[in-house]
């Protein structure tokens, strides 16, 4: 399925949320689709990058890239949240999201940041295929029982 990512707007965050709400990531934290929805609504009141993938043929949303182009560590690009709607991992949208996001910051002097949950071992070595590495651990950061792996990709030399 071919699909376009543009900015997400308003009209997106009701059914993009209701297509990520069962994923077992959020689950795992208790977000559902109307705590997702506020979240993404948050973000964009605040002006910070939230793509949206939507498939071409309108099916709506598949995935969304939500970011801070800067903030880690003062320096630092950060993605909040990379997701993609059940059946679309493994089809290249993550990589495309993934690079959306890289493009949407620049060249952030301290490179590009994430977190990852510990539980997460397929998002971690997603990451690890596209240039990010483990540097750390936030135990029990997001919620009790589960670290947040901290994931980061220097900045490409220039």
């Amino acid at each position: 399925m071919s699909a376009v990512i543009r900015p997400a707007t308003l009209a997106d965050l009701p059914s993009l949320a209701t297509v990520l709400a069962p994923l077992p990531l959020f689950r795992a934290y208790g977000l559902d689709a109307s705590a997702l929805e506020a979240r993404f609504r948050g973000a964009l009141e605040r002006g910070e990058g939230l793509l949206v993938a939507v498939g071409e043929d309108s099916v709506g949303p598949l995935g969304v890239c939500w970011f801070l182009t800067r903030g880690t560590f003062g320096t630092g690009a950060y993605l909040r949240t990379l997701a993609l709607g059940e059946g679309h991992q493994g089809s290249g949208l993550g990589t495309r999201l993934l690079a959306a996001y890289e493009a949407g910051c620049g060249a952030p002097p301290g490179g590009y940041f994430l977190l990852t949950s510990d539980f997460n071992t397929a998002a971690q070595r997603f990451y690890q295929r596209h240039g990010y590495r483990q540097v750390g651990a936030l135990p029990d950061f997001a919620t009790p029982g589960v670290a947040e792996l901290v994931f980061w990709k220097p900045r490409a030399a220039v």
